[in-house]
């Protein structure tokens, strides 16, 4: 390598004469080419490229609740919690399958996981809404049937919203006689159809109630509401609840001091309902 000093003096002239001409010609273009693009830019002649567009879920209407399986296994440690949660989902209308331990293998620190197959993405969605901080995971079953894991950080469940008070024609009653008046039973019967109830069975009462009073009106969990209603028809109506009885039908049992029903025209007013609203699911985005 050949030192400048070993050089003479007009080679070191032309050295720096070149250097001086790429510096004069490279500054400049750099220059003018920012400047070039940046007004190029400014005057529309050139666009950014496009921003990504943002992943939008599906929303979708969601299952119906009773449409799938859902079984439910615990993975706390704790006994009993399967059985509570289980509970829990059927007074949210889920349809309940097995009610099991998990494997003890299977270590879940979150509330909850979701297990479900390609087909069940809808129903594993509407189910890990029930348990706030729920996560899914698919494990390619076949069918909808869903896998409710209760994990370590499990506290509650989301509230059940309020029950809106029932109709009469939303209502179902067996109307049962208890008096020595043939026919009783038939005639209130048809007196609420005329009134819009959902009249099943009609006979003298099958559980032989020696019933002194106008009317006793039995139900069981999810027949209170539906029996309220009732009441309000039936003067001086006694109300019983029997924890034997399933579903929401209500027993109208005749007594010996029945004599009509109220007048309609004193039957308070159903409150106004508010306007019905579709459930839905929010499919995520790939």
């Amino acid at each position: 390598m050949v030192k400048e000093h070993e050089t003479t003096p007009e080679e070191r002239w032309r050295k720096r004469r070149l250097r001086r001409i790429v510096l004069f010609v490279t500054l400049p273009g750099v220059l003018l080419g920012t400047a070039s693009i940046s007004a190029a830019y400014s005057a529309g002649w050139m666009s950014p490229p496009p921003p990504k567009p943002a992943c939008t879920p599906e929303v979708v209407p969601a299952p119906a609740r009773g449409s799938f399986v859902v079984n439910v296994m615990n993975a706390t440690g704790k006994d009993g919690m399967a059985a509570d949660v289980a509970a829990g989902m059927a007074k949210r209308k889920f349809r309940i399958g097995g009610i099991s331990n998990a494997p003890e293998t299977w270590y879940v620190t979150q509330p909850a996981v979701v297990h479900y197959g390609p087909k069940g993405l809808d129903q594993a969605l509407l189910v890990a809404s029930q348990v706030p901080g729920s996560k899914l995971f698919e494990d390619g079953r076949a069918n909808t049937s869903v896998d409710l894991v209760v994990g370590l950080g499990y506290t509650d469940m989301v509230p059940i919203p309020p029950r809106l008070q029932p109709i009469p024609s939303e209502i179902s009653v067996n109307v049962y006689n208890t008096t020595y008046k043939t026919g009783l039973a038939q005639k209130v019967a048809d007196q609420l159809k005329a009134r819009a109830f959902k009249v099943k069975n009609v006979s003298n009462d099958p559980l032989k109630t020696l019933q002194m009073g106008t009317a006793l009106i039995r139900y069981g969990e999810e027949g209170d509401l539906a029996a309220k209603v009732l009441q309000q028809h039936v003067p001086d109506a006694t109300l019983k609840k029997m924890d034997d009885m399933p579903g929401a039908t209500v027993d109208l049992v005749i007594g010996n001091a029945f004599e009509a029903l109220v007048p309609e025209s004193e039957v308070p007013a159903a409150p106004p309902r508010p306007a019905a609203v579709t459930p839905t699911v929010a499919r995520p985005c790939s």
